[in-house]
């Protein structure tokens, strides 16, 4: 029986690491798909929403999807007996590299690799826009804090204050799930995402290190 119960439970675990997979490439697709692609994977469930609301609306459903996807692995990984802390790890990498993979499926398909290299020198040497949206503002004015906030936790090796800044941070994909759809219909959307991805950038770095 105990034999029986050990196997279930690494299965059961097996399947939360799925889990996160999964909505983790959900959530990169929801990012891609606010700007107009010459095609979409559609996911069965979010197909009426695709057909009712267009690329936008499919694009939000797959940041919800894939929230609740990344959620409920953490918590069904918790529940048989896994650390939180390795979800705490594994999640952020999985995101990470679902974010890689499409875009570098992206820009095969696109077949414009000079130009993304040329935009990812931009997003280096990023400068903060000016927008006119309060909330994205203020969202970005909370980014640049953390980033701050973090940097001295850092130099100082204070690892519990720097671990609650990166709760803070973390916390932060809810804000920018909102204001995407917001700015991706205006001309300061490709700005935004290119400073909001040159600061998160840095501050994944010094998660890593």
């Amino acid at each position: 029986m105990t034999t029986a119960n050990n196997v279930q439970t690494i299965a059961e675990k097996v399947k939360s690491f799925a889990m996160g997979f999964i909505g983790a490439f959900f959530l990169a697709l929801g990012v891609s798909y606010f700007s107009e692609q010459s095609s979409y994977r559609v996911p069965r469930i979010l197909l009426p929403v695709y057909e009712f609301l267009g690329n936008i609306g499919l694009a939000i459903g797959l940041l919800i999807l894939g929230g609740i996807l990344l959620y409920y692995a953490y918590i069904k990984f918790k529940k048989y007996g896994g650390r939180p802390v390795i979800m705490l790890i594994v999640l952020p990498l999985f995101t990470l590299l679902a974010f890689g993979i499409n875009t570098l499926f992206n820009n095969n398909q696109s077949g414009k690799s000079a130009q993304n290299r040329q935009a990812t020198e931009q997003v280096g040497n990023a400068n903060r826009p000016e927008l006119n949206n309060e909330k994205a503002e203020k969202y970005l004015d909370k980014l640049e804090n953390l980033f701050a906030e973090m940097t001295k936790a850092k130099e100082r090796a204070d690892e519990n204050r720097f671990k609650l800044l990166e709760t803070q941070f973390l916390d932060l994909g809810t804000e920018l799930a909102i204001i995407i759809p917001e700015l991706a219909k205006t001309d300061q959307y490709p700005s935004f995402i290119e400073y909001n991805a040159y600061v998160s950038n840095k501050i994944q770095k010094m998660r890593m290190n």
